[in-house]
């Protein structure tokens, strides 16, 4: 999410998509009577996971101050244990806040189960209070947030200026339209509801695996029911209850300066694999930005701007994998073509192909106002302007004194404290800090270890990214062990990132294929491939689909492999297996993507690397 027409306050978290999470205050009431058996049945609606998912519902008080007052439908999500029993549930939480834990579990919840070996459990994933399913807090429509979320607050054209003289009218749109009830949407009474789904489902305590500012919600519910809790891992640690006011501003803003940079040096080294390759990347960049500042690019009736360019670079700040990607979307803005800026932008704020929007980009804003976000502003704002761009220049360069003239939470909130992590329990707890992440740096980390107890480890992950869970198989060893047994890791252990996995030894006398090869990092992260999981190459052959299936079939039959075909037969819509009859190791896929999918996707030349014409084939060996 990224907001021009709010005050800077919360323009400076939306960059990760988290925020100074706090607590609700008041006494609460009695919720026993909230407590009932869940019955999972199957999901149903668009999008709705099949089998061996199961859904539910719990009900849990607006406000727990008032148990009898008005209540909030919470949208729950598992993988149910491989045995119908399960030892123990693991809640989980993917962060925001206002991410959806029940989108989180629908699409990894059985590859964590594998990967973390939590066959034996029941794995959760719920929609926090105001998000999604569990009555979504909107306050924009589609249309407007369309415009607000890449406002240009220096508007060259009459239509940017109007637009900008009318941005005013967001600043109240949640207050306005749900008055004084947006204070009961905070962490604190999102912990509470945890409570509930974990009485709810029968257990005493909990297992728990929370990211981002996951794991801040994660360590409010271990500090308000510490009994409660078997073991937490949280990775990618947020914890911002004992920051300074630079702090506050500085943290995250350096995180992603420090990533940028760390982009720029790649770009420059790696011309193969960086479609924006120059020897000054950097001052590219901003060319190209104040280029798109004067003048917009159009996608599909959308304008592609300076702010669209700056969200869609800080969304691929987030992984490694999608570095290449975003070189391939600024060389092609730079020759005209916005798409792939775009494509990156609405990822991050969650736009689906039809234009509409997850309920993340206004549950943010509220679940960080009604938990207490700081609202002090800086005694010298020019003096603190001065000394924010001096520790953060690139995401800072736009940085004003005027940007600190009000805060931005409305008055409705109220003054919700921040809740400060002090969980006394004795469950073992593993915090994950990157070494180089961007959204959450690993002060906070630290900081959140010391504060979860003596049973806290903290993993140092030494590469790049946010959130290392189903990406490094070291962290998934910990976390495993960690929710399973209670196994806690050596202190100081560090893990570094997986390393790809090796050309087989009979793959060069068995893939022996014409077109021209293509560079494996942009393609891995095109097919959305793990380097780590499989080995793959990548040709451009010219040509249908059909055409490249049946020469590459005719030389790899020729070699001595057996054809299996996919679960359906065409080649761009699941992969066509090969394989030994004698050798059970050496067996190839095959997986095309046809010029459409490429053009959709800026992969054709002169923005892309693929030749007009041809097709992209992948060939790869998944073990």
């Amino acid at each position: 999410m990224n907001t021009s027409a709010r005050s800077l306050v919360a323009a400076l978290s939306t960059a990760a998509l988290l925020a100074l999470a706090a607590c609700s205050g008041g006494g609460v009431d009695n919720v026993e009577s909230f407590e009932k058996k869940v019955s999972w049945g199957e999901c149903k609606g668009k999008d709705a996971p099949g089998d061996p998912y199961e859904c539910a519902t719990v009900s849990v008080p607006l406000d727990y101050r008032d148990a009898d007052g008005d209540t909030i439908t919470i949208a729950l999500v598992r993988v149910p244990a491989a045995d119908g029993k399960a030892t123990g549930i693991v809640l989980t939480n993917p962060g925001g806040p206002g991410g959806s834990g029940f989108d989180f579990i629908a699409d990894n919840g059985t590859d964590l189960a594998a990967g973390l070996g939590l066959e034996k459990f029941d794995i959760i994933g719920f929609d926090p209070r105001g998000v999604d399913r569990s009555g979504a807090v909107r306050c924009m429509t589609d249309k407007e947030l369309d415009q607000y979320l890449y406002l240009d607050t220096t508007p060259d054209t009459p239509e940017e200026k109007k637009l900008d003289d009318e941005s005013d009218r967001f600043d109240t749109a949640c207050t306005d339209k749900h008055g004084d009830s947006l204070r009961h949407y905070s962490t604190e009474y999102a912990a509470r509801d945890m409570d509930i789904i974990r009485a709810s489902l029968g257990f005493e305590k909990i297992h728990y695996l929370g990211v981002s500012y996951g794991t801040y919600l994660g360590g409010v519910y271990a500090t308000l029911f510490p009994d409660r809790v078997a073991a937490m891992v949280l990775d990618g640690a947020f914890d911002p209850a004992g920051d300074t006011l630079e702090q506050r501003y500085s943290t995250q803003a350096k995180g992603f300066d420090d990533a940028f940079s760390n982009w720029v040096e790649w770009c420059e080294e790696n011309e193969s694999k960086c479609a924006f390759h120059s020897d000054d990347v950097r001052a590219d960049w901003l060319a190209l930005y104040d280029d798109l500042d004067k003048e917009s690019l159009t996608v599909d009736k959308r304008d592609v701007n300076h702010e669209m360019m700056d969200t869609a670079t800080k969304s691929a700040l987030y992984a490694e994998a999608a570095w290449s990607y975003l070189g391939q979307a600024l060389a092609s803005a730079k020759e005209g073509d916005g798409k792939g800026l775009t494509m990156l932008a609405d990822s991050y704020n969650e736009r689906n192909e039809d234009g509409t929007y997850a309920s993340q980009n206004d549950s943010f804003y509220v679940i960080q106002c009604a938990s207490g976000m700081d609202r002090e502003m800086p005694d010298d704002p020019e003096a603190f302007v001065k000394k924010l761009k001096s520790v953060a220049p690139w995401y800072y360069r736009n940085l004003e004194a005027s940007d600190f003239d009000e805060p931005s939470c409305e008055e409705g909130f109220g003054e919700p404290g921040i809740i400060e992590i002090d969980y006394r329990g004795d469950a073992p707890v593993v915090v994950i800090g990157g070494k180089n992440d961007p959204a959450t740096p690993f002060r906070w980390s630290e900081e959140m270890t010391a504060n979860m107890g003596d049973n806290a480890r903290l993993v140092e992950f030494s590469g790049e990214g946010h959130g290392q869970v189903l990406v490094a198989s070291c962290v998934d060893k910990i976390a495993g062990a960690l929710l399973t047994k209670g196994t806690l890791p050596k202190k100081g252990t560090v893990c570094d990132p997986d390393k790809p996995m090796a050309q087989p030894a009979w793959w060069k006398s068995t893939v022996q294929v014409p077109g021209i090869e293509l560079d494996k990092d942009t393609f891995d992260s095109f097919y959305g491939l793990e380097p780590v999981k499989a080995y793959a190459q990548y040709f451009a052959y010219p040509g249908t689909p059909a055409a490249a299936f049946s020469a590459y079939s005719k030389i790899l039959r020729s070699k001595g492999l057996q054809y299996s075909e996919g679960e359906e037969t065409d080649p761009t819509k699941a992969g066509q297996w090969f394989y030994d009859g004698v050798d059970t190791d050496r067996f190839v896929g095959l997986y095309m993507a046809g010029t459409d999918e490429l053009e959709k996707y800026d992969m054709v030349k002169p923005a892309g690397t693929v030749p007009k014409g041809h097709i992209v084939v992948a060939v790869y060996y998944y073990p």
